[in-house]
C-alpha cells in the first residue's frame, strides 16, 4: 500500500491535546534538576474512549480492514495514541534526557480486543532505565483495562539514548529465514506531520525539516510506531490475526520513504511465531520482529 492516504485534518489535533502536553512537560522535566534520583512511582490513569472520527481516520491511515476489524480499536492506536501519554510520563522519570530518547520498539499483548466506546483504566511502570555507558535503555509498560477485562492490551516501550559512540560493533549472524511479501507501504514526505495529527506525537524530527536536517538523519524521519501499524495492519490483511507482536526499530524510515515491503516468514518456529520484517528493494531492514497468531489463524 502506498501513501495515498486519506487527508488528516488539523482539526484533530484538539484530541491530542494531553499527549502534547505530557510530552512537552515531559521533555522539560528531564532536563531540569528537580526530581533527578527519586524513585519512580507507578501511574494509573482514567480516559475515554477516542473520538469515534478520529478512529475512522487513523484506521483508513494504517490501512485497516474495516469490515473485519472496524467495531474495535487497533491494538497499535492503543499503544500510539492511548498510552503515549503514560509512556511519556514515565519515561521522564528515568535520569536521562527526554529530547534525545529514540524509539526502539515495542511489545503488544493482546488479551481482548478493545472496544470503541465505554472507559478505560491505563495502569504503567518504568520496568527498566540502566546504561551501559554507550546507551541508555528505557523499558517502559502500560496495562490498559476496559471496563469488564482487566489487562486487555498490554504494551511495552523501549526506547533508548544514545550516550556516546561505540566502535568495534558486531553483527549477529542469524540463520535465514524465508520470508513472503504480504504488503508495500511508501511514506510520503509530509507522513510525519500526518501521524502527529494522529496522535500528538510532535517529536521535530518526525515534523520539522529545517530542525530535523540538523540531526545525523539529515531530515525528517517516520514515527517508530508509525511504521509498525503499517507493518501490523498489513500482517492481518494477509490473513491473520495477532495474539502477541514484538518488533524491534532497526533503521529509520526517511521522509520521503522507498517503497518498503512487509514480509512474513514462510513458516512457524516451534512456539508457533512468525518472523515479520518490513525492508526496501535493497533487503535493508527497518523493522524487525515475531509476532503469534491466534488460535484461530495459527
Amino acid at each position: 500500500m502506498t501513501s495515498s492516504a486519506p487527508p488528516v485534518s488539523f482539526r484533530h489535533l484538539r484530541h491530542q491535546l494531553p499527549n502534547m502536553l505530557a510530552m512537552a512537560g515531559g521533555g522539560l522535566r528531564s532536563v531540569l534538576p528537580t526530581g533527578k534520583g527519586a524513585a519512580a512511582k507507578p501511574l494509573r490513569q482514567q480516559m475515554q474512549a477516542p473520538s469515534p472520527q478520529l478512529l475512522d481516520v487513523y484506521h483508513r491511515w494504517c490501512g485497516m480492514d474495516v469490515a473485519r476489524y472496524g467495531g474495535c480499536i487497533a491494538p497499535h492506536f492503543a499503544a500510539c495514541q492511548m498510552a503515549l501519554r503514560m509512556i511519556s510520563q514515565l519515561t521522564a522519570q528515568s535520569p536521562y534526557p527526554l529530547l534525545s530518547v529514540v524509539n526502539q520498539g515495542v511489545h503488544i499483548v493482546v488479551n481482548e480486543a478493545l472496544p470503541r466506546d465505554g472507559r478505560f483504566t491505563l495502569s504503567g511502570q518504568l520496568v527498566d532505565a540502566s546504561d551501559d555507558s554507550y546507551r541508555a535503555r528505557i523499558h517502559s509498560q502500560v496495562r490498559i483495562s476496559t471496563e469488564t477485562v482487566e489487562d486487555a492490551v498490554i504494551v511495552d516501550a523501549y526506547a533508548a539514548v544514545m550516550l556516546r559512540a561505540r566502535t568495534n560493533r558486531k553483527a549477529k549472524k542469524e540463520a535465514p529465514v524465508r520470508f513472503t511479501t504480504v504488503g508495500h507501504w511508501q511514506a510520503a514526505a509530509n507522513e510525519g506531520v500526518r501521524f502527529f495529527k494522529l496522535t500528538g506525537d510532535f517529536n521535530p524530527l518526525h515534523t520539522l525539516p529545517l530542525l530535523a536536517r540538523r540531526t545525523r538523519y539529515g531530515g525528517c524521519i517516520m514515527h517508530g510506531y508509525g511504521s509498525f501499524a503499517q507493518l501490523f495492519e498489513a500482517v492481518r490483511s494477509a490473513g491473520w490475526e495477532i495474539a502477541e507482536i514484538d518488533t524491534r526499530f532497526v533503521r529509520a524510515v526517511p521522509l520521503p520513504s522507498p517503497e518498503l515491503l512487509i514480509q512474513v516468514a514462510e513458516t512457524a518456529d516451534a512456539q508457533g511465531y512468525r518472523q515479520v520484517r518490513m525492508v526496501d528493494a535493497e533487503s535493508n531492514i527497518y523493522q524487525v520482529g515475531r509476532f503469534l497468531p491466534t488460535a484461530e489463524t495459527a
